[in-house]
């Protein structure tokens, strides 16, 4: 077993000072806004999966991820087209869908998933949205969901934006006096986003510490604010749709959306071992506070990222906030213990 060194990646959602906080280190001075571990570039980069902690304190995009049929032949087309890795007009960068599991370690703020569609309608009402816009959900049902979405990211709704906008901004009374908050306060950083008319469609979650959402591919969603473990294989490949100044692609975000993608179930830790539940085999996720377990019966390597306290991995090897060792599975059984909180990512769902 050995210490993973995490990269940090800067990007303008980042925070300034939470990362450096959590690892006790002086702030770089620039947003700091992920900690990889895993997958990816340098040590650690052949593990299956990727390990991140998100530190957001600006709002991300609007983005739906594909799933692995739509990645490998969207990866394989642009191949076959020529279409340069570092081009703007790349959209997929590899052949892999990229399911995610985020868990809150503070308070973490997210729209994850579609409304119901009466509740959806609800709010469209409520907030003033045309009613152009939502007749064909309300004709049809979900299966109308990619063309409203469509039809909205695409433009050519600007008046109906800035009337959302002027009735957000005072503040509203009632249900979707949270929804209204939050569309006024996207508006202030992207004015004018035709993205805006989407926001009253999706779930909004206020994850305490230790909840987590799974968000499948084909689930729009956007990470808005707080300190999150998110856990993934790897896979990069994110389809936005708005509120960002990065290239928004939206027929792809389309074509990759879910119409019944509601808002995932907000899963939460009951125990001080927890295990998330995670569909499919591509990774497990436990959480643990102030305890020990001995890990065994395992298929590959496990990485361990402490969040809190000091966490021994096997009999000596004791890391920090913010710092993560890995297990090779020829190591075979360890014992794992904390005092504070940790998390366990393991090759397959057991």
């Amino acid at each position: 077993m050995d210490r993973l060194a995490g990269r940090l990646k800067h990007y303008d959602w980042g925070s300034a000072t939470a990362l450096s906080d959590l690892r006790g280190v002086e702030p770089s001075g620039r947003p700091e806004a992920e900690l990889w571990f895993g997958s990816g570039d340098g040590p650690g980069s052949d593990l299956p999966y990727l390990v991140k902690v998100l530190a957001v304190d600006r709002p991300l995009s609007l983005q739906v991820h594909p799933d692995d049929a739509r990645a490998r032949a969207g990866f394989a087309a642009e191949e076959a087209a020529g279409v340069a890795m570092d081009s703007s007009g790349r959209v997929f960068v590899d052949d892999r869908a990229k399911p995610e599991l985020a868990s809150a370690v503070t308070p973490f703020e997210v729209l994850c998933g579609l409304r119901p569609v009466d509740e959806a309608l609800d709010a469209a009402t409520g907030l003033g949205l045309p009613d152009g816009l939502t007749a064909g959900l309300a004709a049809d049902g979900p299966v109308a969901w990619p063309t409203l979405v469509g039809e909205a990211l695409r433009g050519g709704w600007s008046e109906a934006v800035a009337a959302l906008v002027d009735r957000c901004r005072p503040g509203v009374e009632g249900r979707w006096a949270d929804t209204a908050e939050l569309v006024a306060r996207l508006a202030d950083l992207h004015p004018g986003d035709p993205a805006l008319l989407v926001v009253p469609m999706l779930c909004h979650h206020r994850l305490q510490p230790g909840e987590a959402v799974f968000v499948g591919p084909g689930v729009p969603h956007l990470y808005l604010s707080g300190l999150a473990v998110e856990v993934m294989p790897p896979g990069d490949n994110v389809l936005r749709g708005g509120l960002t100044a990065k290239r928004v692609d939206v027929p792809a975000l389309v074509e990759a959306l879910d119409p019944t993608a509601g808002a995932p179930p907000v899963q939460r830790a009951t125990s001080d071992v927890h295990r998330y539940d995670v569909p499919g085999d591509d990774f497990g996720v436990w959480r643990l506070t102030d305890t020990g377990i001995d890990v065994e019966d395992r298929i590959g390597p496990d990485l361990v990222l402490g969040m809190a306290g000091s966490t021994t991995v096997g009999d000596d090897l004791v890391i920090g906030p913010g710092e993560a060792a890995v297990v090779p599975e020829a190591d075979g059984p360890y014992r794992l213990a904390t005092d504070g909180l940790a998390y366990l990512v393991t090759v397959g769902a057991a």
